[in-house]
């Protein structure tokens, strides 16, 4: 472990070497910790030198994590606990000894009526039956938005896939597949929307190309607005 002083603030570093890499790759961890994981060889001087060219976004990157701490939404699957869907925080509310296990909305809450069943046991039986919800309600709307946009914009996906994932959001494929990731229920839908958008666009230009996102544009003027929420908030959603 490694001292740098960054901004006028002592972070510690860490620094792993791979054959495999050209560049360097930085993970901030909080409250302080930088971990490294540079190319072969790559002196200990020039590593430091790049980190101290980057102080001031990786000043700003701490700041973004150190709110993100602050914020409650998503932290855990607890009684009490708010968590997101379609973008709206709603509380978590059990009931237990229910005769039908069941996820439910009511106004501003997600009731989960569990099984008898120990206290111990019950935040692990709600966290499985909460994601099992999600996920339903992720492929539903998943079909519903594809076959939508899919005839806006003139394409033909050939299956959808949702999947579990933590930070990639969508992928579709050459073969006309796409994959989406489930936890994007969490975030408004106009986001979801954009997602879907995203990826039919990529059977037209695959690429990221000016044009792809001038066709992205064609369809939903409004994107980027929508994709800075997802890089905003991804974190808040791979909580959980």
């Amino acid at each position: 472990m490694n001292d740098i002083v960054i901004a006028d603030q002592m972070l510690k570093y860490s620094i792993s070497y791979s054959k495999r890499r050209k560049t360097i790759k930085i993970r901030l961890v909080p409250p302080n910790l930088i971990e490294i994981t540079a190319p072969n060889r790559m002196a200990k001087p020039e590593i430091e030198h790049l980190l101290t060219s980057k102080a001031k976004w990786i000043n700003e990157q701490f700041s973004k994590l150190r709110t993100l701490a602050n914020e409650p939404v998503n932290q855990c699957v607890t009684e009490g606990a708010p968590i997101l869907y379609q973008g709206v925080p709603y509380i978590l509310v059990w009931k237990s000894g229910q005769s039908n296990q069941e996820v439910k909305l009511c106004q501003d809450q997600i009731i989960i009526c569990l099984p008898d069943c120990e206290q111990d046991k019950m935040n692990t039986v709600a966290n499985q039956m909460l994601k099992i919800w999600l996920i339903d309600h992720a492929e539903k709307m998943f079909h519903e938005k594809t076959v939508f946009w899919a005839n806006e914009i003139g394409v033909c996906p050939r299956r959808i896939t949702i999947r579990d994932q933590k930070t990639r959001w969508g992928s579709c494929s050459s073969l006309g597949n796409i994959n989406y990731n489930w936890r994007i229920i969490m975030a408004p839908p106009q986001v979801s929307d954009y997602l879907v958008v995203h990826e039919l666009c990529h059977f037209i230009e695959p690429n990221h190309s000016t044009k792809f996102w001038d066709l992205v544009a064609k369809y939903m003027p409004d994107y980027k607005r929508h994709r800075d929420w997802l890089t905003k908030n991804g974190r808040i959603l791979s909580r959980i």
